[in-house]
């Protein structure tokens, strides 16, 4: 059985369906599900251009490199590791801040 199977019929312009279609798809989005979206009242934002994603897992990367190169490093005593974890906390930062910015909640 479908999750929504309640049906509502709205009509539009040609103009407004227009503007409804192009900003669905700014934020890669069906109508029904922008509609959804708008009326839930969550923000509807422009999808995050097809290299963020890259972006976010080429950071989350150098995270991991870090972590393992700090914890190689404190157990050896090689490094200077609050340089090392400062850098870390760097990273982490930079990754939150991309996600936040370009990632949608789900529905």
């Amino acid at each position: 059985m479908k999750k929504r199977n309640c049906r509502f019929e709205v009509r539009f312009t040609k103009d407004e369906l227009s503007d409804l279609t192009k900003k669905a798809r700014k934020a890669r989005l069906t109508n029904a599900a922008f509609i959804r979206r708008a009326v839930c009242g969550a923000e509807v934002r422009e999808a995050p251009p097809a290299d963020v994603p890259a972006l976010i897992q080429e950071v989350r990367r150098v995270g991991n490199n870090l972590n393992q190169i700090m914890k190689r490093a404190n157990a050896l005593g090689l490094l200077d590791v609050p340089q090392l974890r400062k850098a870390l906390e760097d990273n982490r930062a930079v990754e939150k801040l991309i996600a936040d910015t370009y990632t949608v909640p789900s529905d």
